[in-house]
């Protein structure tokens, strides 16, 4: 959904990435802008683009002359999560977890292609992710984000639909779970889903829940591993690591942007409204050229 620019009134901020790219384009007075702008002691107004596919950790950059920042883009609710990332590249963060979870389904693949899918196929599979969580060690979940935060880009920028407003701030100072904790030990709490477990870290008897949860999950979901999905034709396992109690995290930034989305409004008292004259006029204005 572009965002609108014809007259019509916009409610409840930007809903998509393309849609927030081009918000940010069109004003360029927003406090966002003028913080990059600062950045990079430029006055060149700044050009956002958006970035697609799955390649890249970054959803959009934003260049400033010869300046390019990159920019991760999370849409928040007043309730729920959001990924830090979600991948399927197990083996890239933890070789050995990526190669044991691979040979599991491989295996439960081979034992149950072709046949309907059960609870009890599915609760094979939940048990499965479950006991791959206590291979993960200590040093292995560090390595995990602190690997995550070295590839993650420059900003972060939370598109908080309830407020109707933006939050944007730098990577730097703003993931202290992820990296400023060395010397303490990091471990892994069940919870009701057997597919997932919170990050916690521990020392001297001081126990800290980081509100990060790590997920192992399919991508499409046990039909499509065994070859019963019309709709996909592979499934195939990925590691998610969610942030719970995002309004916390919110709350503990430092060196924030906000704006508030602008909303475009239209004086309807002064049209009168002609709805089939507009789908007249919508449906002319795409015809091609008579010769």
């Amino acid at each position: 959904m572009p965002y609108k620019t014809g007259g019509e009134t916009h409610h409840g901020g930007v809903g998509n990435e393309k849609e927030l790219v081009e918000l940010l384009n069109t004003n360029p007075e927003m406090h966002i802008n003028k913080h990059i702008q600062e950045c990079a002691a430029s006055a060149e107004k700044p050009l956002w683009g958006h970035l697609g596919g799955t390649t890249q950790k970054a959803d959009c950059d934003v260049a400033v002359g010869d300046r390019r920042y990159q920019v991760s883009i999370k849409n928040h609710e007043n309730t729920g999560t959001f990924d830090w990332i979600n991948t399927s590249k197990l083996e890239e963060f933890n070789a050995p977890l990526g190669q044991s979870i691979k040979a599991a389904i491989d295996r439960f693949k081979a034992a149950n292609h072709g046949n309907a899918v059960t609870p009890a196929m599915r609760n094979q599979i939940a048990d499965m992710f479950s006991s791959e969580f206590d291979r993960i060690t200590s040093d292995q979940l560090k390595t995990l984000l602190g690997t995550l935060y070295v590839k993650y880009p420059d900003y972060v920028l939370v598109n908080h639909h309830r407020n109707n407003n933006l939050i944007l701030y730098p990577k730097e100072n703003n993931f202290p779970e992820f990296i400023a904790y060395p010397e303490w030990e990091y471990y892994l709490k069940t919870s009701r889903a057997k597919t997932s477990r919170m990050i916690f870290r521990r020392k001297d008897g001081i126990e800290i829940n980081t509100d990060l949860r790590l997920r192992l999950v399919l991508n499409n979901g046990v039909g499509a591993l065994v070859g019963q999905s019309e709709k996909n034709k592979c499934s195939i396992p990925c590691l998610k690591i969610q942030q719970d109690k995002v309004g916390t995290l919110l709350a503990k930034l430092v060196n924030t942007v906000i704006d508030t989305v602008p909303t475009v409004h239209v004086l309807r008292s002064t049209r009168i409204p002609t709805p089939g004259l507009d789908l007249l006029a919508e449906v002319c204005s795409r015809m091609q050229t008579l010769p």
